[in-house]
């Protein structure tokens, strides 16, 4: 025998994007604690990062450019109708904020220190993801 009523469905929309809110935001914090970690380590990182090579300009580079598009991620999640530069600008501050609070933090560090040429990549960084996200949002004009 058939069920007299059909089962119910949830509306999948608004707690699926609760969910993706939460979870953005989530990973925005934890990428947050995760730097702030690193910059507590003291010289076991300095000395990490230098070991690789790589300038330590690119790793402040790709470390914010990281934390602003999961930002302007989180940003655009949780107010989707907001306009996208709106969005990319709102994350930018908030990255460059706590890069400037975490190079204060790095000051208090033993064997640590703040770094002019440290800010230079952090804000880089940030440049360069609100171009990614800006050259992200011409990309469907391409196809038209």
């Amino acid at each position: 025998m058939r069920n007299a009523h059909p089962p119910q469905r949830r509306n999948r929309t608004s707690e699926d994007h609760r969910f993706a809110r939460i979870l953005l935001w989530t990973a925005v914090a934890v990428y947050m604690i995760g730097v702030w970690i690193l910059s507590s380590l003291g010289p076991y990182v300095t000395d990490l990062i230098n070991s690789t090579g790589v300038p330590d300009f690119f790793w402040h580079l790709g470390l914010y450019a990281g934390l602003s598009l999961l930002t302007i991620a989180a940003i655009r999640n949780t107010w989707p109708l907001q306009a996208t530069w709106l969005s990319a600008l709102q994350g930018a501050g908030v990255a460059l904020g706590y890069s400037l609070l975490d190079e204060v933090h790095q000051h208090f560090v033993p064997g640590r220190g703040t770094d002019l040429q440290d800010i230079i990549g952090n804000l880089v960084g940030v440049g360069v993801a609100c171009a990614v996200v800006a050259i992200w949002q011409l990309l469907p004009s391409w196809y038209e």
